[in-house]
């Protein structure tokens, strides 16, 4: 597994070590935020386990309020190629195959993609290939591909237009000289705790009032409320918070909701199989673009394939020219400490030539434009995520792509 795999849990590392807390049923600060949440589940999303855990991925719209993104027009059928393809590697001392992978990842949905057809698919947990999943952070690099959309549409005019000018409450804020890329980056600079054992994080108040279906406009207040932890662009550091902001610019700048702008340019003209969904802020609120997109996992794929075509749906060029290179290098600021962030615009390139989309308990799409290679994954790792995790992660990868070159 490469080190920026490794180095990319800085952001987020606040996470790792969640099992500690799950005995302890932690739940996220609902009292202080608003009433109780409708599910039982909704406001222990990060600590549920076994079939709990499994259900509530799998039933994000029976947790919270969702939008459907829908699907329609010929679906993009898959051939399959390679019958029988599997791998083994050896990792900490042990040869592996994908069925052990699969088992010791908790793994319940892989779609492995090479020149378009299906090389391997798996299910298991339960799970199948007509249920979906949430994306958690991997959704970031959907919403990031869709502020690409509204640049390429001319709502947005680019990246360094400042987000107040499309979220005019953000001026005299922490983020009153934030551009879109600053955001695109996380780099806006603001004060934010993400922290998810901490009930009174930032992100922790944010995953509150979602569990509580009944604050519309409660996410843009607090975010209004920040206070600035170092001058914008300056470094680099994982803030949840900055892509639901994105959300709001692309909201805005297009006049319509995330569900229908991602429906109409991308779900539909690509020929996903299947309608979508999105968590929402609120009943009736803006969906949360800093993660909630529920998909089954060949449409995962499917999104991965777009990307990997060059960001094309039914014949349309859907994202601005370069946008893809420019999206998927490392440009982002370095950390506070010093080491480079492997960060795109939420992308993380994890190897030099491959970008990779992330969401806590395991959730991936891999994209490796020099090998056509799709592989999502969709898992319900027992914690956020642990460095052993990662690494055996990265070490399947490694030896898919090595397998397909």
């Amino acid at each position: 597994m490469s080190d920026k795999v490794i180095t990319r849990r800085a952001f987020g590392q606040m996470a790792v070590g969640a099992a500690t807390m799950l005995a302890g049923g932690l739940a996220l600060p609902g009292k202080a935020f608003g009433q109780a949440p409708i599910h039982p589940f909704a406001d222990k999303l990060l600590f549920l386990e076994g079939a709990d855990q499994v259900y509530a991925f799998s039933h994000l719209d029976q947790l919270y309020a969702t939008r459907v993104i829908p699907a329609g027009g010929k679906v993009r059928e898959f051939r399959t190629a390679k019958p029988g393809f599997d791998v083994r590697f050896d990792h900490l001392g042990q040869s592996i195959d994908t069925a052990a992978f699969i088992k010791a990842s908790r793994v319940a949905a892989l779609v492995i993609l090479q020149n378009g057809a299906i090389v391997r698919e798996d299910y298991a947990l339960g799970h199948g290939r007509a249920g979906k999943w949430m994306s958690f952070s991997a959704g970031k690099s959907i919403l990031s591909t869709m502020v690409g959309a509204a640049i390429r549409d001319g709502h947005i005019g680019s990246v360094t237009d400042p987000v107040a000018k499309y979220v005019p409450v953000l001026k005299k804020t922490a983020f009153d000289d934030a551009t879109i890329r600053d955001l695109l980056r996380m780099s806006g600079g603001e004060a934010w705790n993400e922290n998810y054992l901490d009930r009174g994080s930032d992100i922790s108040k944010h995953l509150a009032i979602i569990a509580a279906r009944n604050q519309p406009g409660a996410i843009l207040k607090h975010m209004t409320g920040l206070g600035r932890a170092f001058p914008t662009g300056m470094y680099n550091q994982y803030r949840t918070g900055e892509t639901y902001l994105l959300g709001e610019v692309v909201a805005a700048a297009v006049g319509a909701s995330l569900s229908s702008y991602l429906s109409e340019r991308i779900w539909k003209p690509f020929g996903m199989e299947a309608d979508a969904y999105w968590m929402l802020t609120a009943e009736g609120g803006i969906e949360y673009g800093g993660g909630g997109t529920n998909a089954t996992t060949r449409d995962y794929a499917r999104f991965g394939q777009f990307m990997l075509e060059g960001g094309v749906a039914g014949g349309r060029q859907v994202l601005p020219e370069g946008w893809i290179a420019e999206a998927t290098i490392p440009s982002a600021p370095a950390q506070q400490d010093g080491k480079a962030s492997g960060y795109g615009y939420q992308w993380w390139i994890d190897t030099p030539g491959t970008y990779t989309a992330h969401g806590v308990f395991g959730q991936l799409i891999h994209v490796d434009p020099k090998r056509n290679l799709v592989i999502a994954m969709n898992r319900a790792w027992k914690t956020p995520g642990e460095e052993s995790d990662y690494a055996l992660s990265g070490a399947f990868v490694q030896a898919v792509s090595a397998a397909l070159s």
